[in-house]
């Protein structure tokens, strides 16, 4: 009998405890996965979106990057090894950083001749400069 995890179905679904964005300023993480929607809190932002994100604290880094182009220890099964964590931001700068790097990460994959990807995960840092977020 066939087991579900060999169907290769990947779930969109974003897993892990809330976390304050606040929490993760200045510190190294790792995004997974990322959904923007309408928001649920209209007039918060110019773009009316959110952005939840699947992030992974307490990851562990090489010096030099891996075949796949990651810095992040991975498990036997390819994912960053860490603790999940759900966060949500309304960010427009955040929002638009993020569309900006996928693009980008994915131009870099096929310069490199790696399988395209719809999302990339990638590490980063968020800053906070003044009012505004950014990723570094």
């Amino acid at each position: 009998m066939p087991r579900f995890s060999d169907s290769n179905i990947e779930t969109d679904a974003i897993i892990g405890k809330g976390i304050d964005l606040d929490e993760l300023f200045d510190k190294r993480i790792v995004i997974e996965k990322v959904k923007i929607q309408p928001t649920k809190f209209p007039g918060k932002n110019a773009s009316g979106m959110r952005m939840q994100m699947q992030v992974v604290v307490n990851a562990q880094f090489n010096n030099a990057e891996d075949e796949e182009g990651d810095f992040f220890f991975k498990d036997e099964n390819g994912l960053c090894i860490g603790q999940r964590r759900s966060v949500f931001t309304g960010s427009d700068n955040l929002m638009n950083e993020m569309q900006k790097a996928q693009q980008s990460f994915k131009e870099y994959r096929t310069n490199k001749g790696l399988q395209p990807k719809d999302f990339i995960v990638f590490d980063t840092t968020i800053t906070k400069i003044g009012k505004m977020f950014h990723f570094t």
